[in-house]
C-alpha cells in the first residue's frame, strides 16, 4: 500500500470519527445517538471478529481494508496489517523534540492512533439492496450508497472496487442472504 493511499484511509477514518456524536453507551456498539443510515456508525474495533455461520470477512487486493458482514452488521474497517503499519508509522517514543512542534507532532500521532481503534458499521435492516456489477459492489442502504465507502479511495480505485470478484460475490450473497426480509 502507498503511503498516500494509507494516509487517505487514515484521514477518512479519522475525519468520520471527529464528526460523529459522541456515543454514551461505547460498548453498545453502532453509536446509539446517530440513525446510521447510509453514513453507518462507528463502534470499537472487534479485534477478535468471530465469525459464525454465513459470515463473512473479506480483504481488498492490496491488504489495506477489510469488510465483513457479520451476524446483522456489515462492517468496514482497517486491516490488522495496515493497522500495524499505522502504528509503527506513528509511534512517539522516539520523538525527542519537547517543543511546540514536537507537542503538535505527539497529538496528531495520538489522534491517529485512537482513530485506529474504530470500526464502521452498518445495520443488515437498513440495506435495501446489495449486488455485483461492473467490477463493484453496489449496496444500497437506505436509498444511498454508504458515503464512507462509494467515496473512499484506496491504490487508485473506488474502495467498492478493489475486492477481487470471487470475494465481492461472497461477500453480496452473504448480506442478502442474511439481511431482513
Amino acid at each position: 500500500m502507498t503511503r498516500t493511499a494509507l494516509v487517505l484511509v487514515v484521514s477518512l477514518l479519522l475525519a468520520a470519527a471527529c464528526g460523529r456524536r459522541d456515543n454514551p453507551n461505547p460498548d453498545a456498539g453502532i453509536n446509539a445517538d446517530a440513525n446510521p443510515g447510509a453514513n453507518g456508525g462507528t463502534s470499537r474495533r472487534d479485534t477478535a471478529l468471530v465469525l459464525g455461520p454465513g459470515d463473512v470477512k473479506i480483504v481488498n487486493e492490496d491488504s489495506s481494508v477489510e469488510m465483513a458482514v457479520v451476524g446483522q452488521r456489515i462492517i468496514a474497517r482497517l486491516s490488522d496489517k495496515t493497522m500495524a503499519k499505522v502504528r509503527q508509522e506513528t509511534d512517539t517514543s522516539h520523538l525527542k523534540d519537547s517543543g511546540f512542534g514536537g507537542s503538535i507532532e505527539r497529538m496528531v500521532k495520538r489522534t491517529v492512533q485512537s482513530a485506529l481503534g474504530q470500526q464502521f458499521e452498518y445495520p443488515l435492516r437498513d440495506v435495501r439492496d446489495a449486488r455485483y456489477e461492473n467490477g463493484e459492489i453496489i449496496l444500497d442502504v437506505n436509498g444511498r450508497q454508504p458515503r464512507l465507502l462509494a467515496n473512499t479511495k484506496v491504490g487508485g480505485k473506488k474502495l467498492l472496487e478493489s475486492f477481487r470478484p470471487d470475494d465481492a460475490r461472497r461477500f453480496v450473497a452473504a448480506v442478502n442472504a442474511k439481511k431482513p426480509q
